[in-house]
């Protein structure tokens, strides 16, 4: 395929699923991979995806040895470690841990039947650009060492955190420089623990300064007897190694006590908001490359499985219109920044939250239940929770002793409300996008619970 319509650089679960919606749309596609093709779909990664993502996008749901096990509710839990919110109940929550290969295999295979070429073990290198416009890549065989450079009308830059395009890329349009406090590094294990898991469809993520600082650990069950447990820390420079924390913290935890380790591997997750715009000239970001990840848990597999979809139409309707410019592809900013991104960065709010909230205050918190399981549904649905007059009267009275933690509660209420009103109205053109952006940071400069 010497000129294909469009280069998917990436064939994670975002790419592959862009490429096939490109191909079954008539598309020539080329997807590309360094990776060898038995490992294409090997991630570190939490492997927890919800159902709704597959019954919102038709993506056929995970079967057979694409699942690890099924996932009905959550336990989370404050630093003392009792007192732990149990989300049960919520539809929104069902679904399971992949098996990250098995599953990724799928999505690739599915890709090639649809009309995909798929070529593993190719670096890219960077885009070739005239201008503003960005024309093809740059390539070079792993193997054999033979360089490339492919020319297309679309380059699609799936290639994960590292952002092999975006990075290169120096326009005001494309957003390179992200804050160091935007970016988890994360340290996971896959485990097989000494005794069965009593509740194996319920997962467990911890909070607190003394398990993660500004971060997370997580227990997501992959079995009755085995488990992805990590930790994600946040801040940059200076706050540790995401392994020694994990290590303290499986040396705490009766429930990890003599596990024994299958597979062990680091990685980094952005956890804020999405790229301001998804596309430029002649280029598109989907997934991690996106910064389409769930800011509260790293969460991206749903996220860029959703935008894969609405990118492949979108690329589809320009390319048939000889327009893939910025303007050509802004589609792609509206349908997708209007509904699920706004769920994305409304969580960026909460999880600015969670952050400044102290151990003690935490746990003063869950005790008092000034937040509630309800609260942690309705914000990673987006939608922000909101507190009545009688809601707040009944938490003013459980959480007297601390009421400075119920107004940063009510403060992060508000603000998400905010920020979900203005992903809604999202601009329909470049032109508005400078004003709307301000409107953005000025929402997150206020974002500060101290």
């Amino acid at each position: 395929m010497n000129r294909p319509d469009v280069i998917v650089v990436g064939a994670g679960s975002a790419g592959s699923v862009t490429a096939r919606r490109c191909a079954e749309l008539g598309l020539r596609t080329l997807l590309l991979d360094r990776k060898p093709q038995e490992e294409v779909g090997q991630k570190v990664c939490g492997d927890e995806v919800s159902k709704s993502h597959f019954e919102d996008t038709g993506i056929e749901y995970p079967k057979d040895d694409e699942i690890s096990t099924r996932i009905a509710g959550a336990d989370v839990y404050p630093p003392s470690l009792i007192n732990e919110l149990k989300v049960r109940g919520w539809t929104d929550f069902d679904g399971w841990t992949v098996n990250r290969l098995n599953f990724g295999q799928r999505l690739l295979n599915e890709a090639v039947r649809a009309g995909v070429i798929f070529r593993s073990g190719i670096h890219v290198g960077g885009p070739t650009t005239i201008g503003d416009q960005v024309t093809g890549v740059q390539t070079k065989d792993i193997a054999t060492g033979e360089e490339k450079t492919i020319k297309t009308k679309l380059v699609v830059d799936a290639s994960g955190f590292a952002a092999t395009i975006r990075n290169k890329l120096d326009t005001p349009l494309i957003e390179n420089n992200i804050d160091k406090g935007d970016i988890a590094l994360c340290y996971r294990e896959i485990l097989k623990l000494k005794v069965p898991l009593a509740e194996p469809e319920v997962a467990r993520v911890f909070l607190g300064e003394g398990t993660a600082p500004q971060g997370y650990a997580w227990i997501f069950p992959k079995g009755l007897q085995e488990v992805n447990a990590g930790i994600g820390v946040t801040g940059g420079e200076g706050k540790g190694s995401p392994k020694a924390y994990f290590t303290d913290f499986k040396n705490r935890y009766p429930l990890l006590f003599e596990s024994t380790v299958i597979d062990g591997k680091g990685g980094a997750v952005p956890v804020r908001r999405p790229l301001k715009s998804l596309v430029g000239d002649g280029v598109a970001f989907v997934g991690d490359a996106a910064l389409q990840v769930n800011p509260i848990h790293g969460g991206g597999i749903g996220a860029g499985m959703r935008a894969g979809i609405i990118l492949g139409e979108v690329a589809r309707e320009a390319i048939a219109r000889r327009d893939v410019s910025a303007k050509g592809l802004w589609t792609y900013n509206t349908r997708y920044l209007t509904n699920f991104g706004r769920r994305l960065a409304s969580l960026e709010i909460f999880r600015r939250l969670l952050q400044a909230v102290s151990d003690e205050e935490m746990d003063y918190g869950f005790e008092r239940r000034i937040l509630e399981a309800g609260d942690l549904m309705a914000a990673n649905k987006g939608d922000g929770f909101s507190l009545s007059a009688a809601d707040k009267m009944k938490r003013v009275r459980r959480g007297a002793g601390k009421i400075g933690l119920l107004l940063k509660v009510q403060k992060a209420a508000s603000l998400m409300k905010k920020m979900n009103k203005l992903y809604t109205a999202y601009p329909s053109t470049l032109d508005g996008l400078d004003a709307w952006e301000k409107n953005v940071l000025d929402i997150i400069a206020n974002a500060v619970f101290e």
